[in-house]
């Protein structure tokens, strides 16, 4: 019964990502914007822009994560709070 599931599911999947493949052609566009804009450029602007975008990836990185981590002391206060009032009746 479960293989029937699973091959029922994965065909769906397969004909849905053939579906989207022959439709959107996003690899194709992608390659093509690629191209288009950032094959001209110099090699000097290119390895500006990838440094630019590291440095952006990683201060995004670590804004999430300390937001995470406020978060988490927040509700751990909070479910301290809770064990705290519920032990006390």
């Amino acid at each position: 019964m479960w293989d029937t599931i699973k091959g029922f599911l994965g065909s769906i999947y397969g004909r849905f990502n053939e579906f989207l493949q022959t439709t959107l052609n996003i690899d194709q566009k992608l390659i093509g914007l690629y191209e288009e804009f950032v094959v001209p450029l110099p090699e000097l602007i290119k390895i500006v822009g990838i440094v630019f975008a590291g440095i952006i990836l990683v201060l995004g990185v670590m804004s999430f994560v300390k937001k995470m981590l406020k978060l988490f002391i927040v509700l751990a206060v909070i479910l301290a709070i809770v064990l705290l009032i519920t032990q006390l009746r």
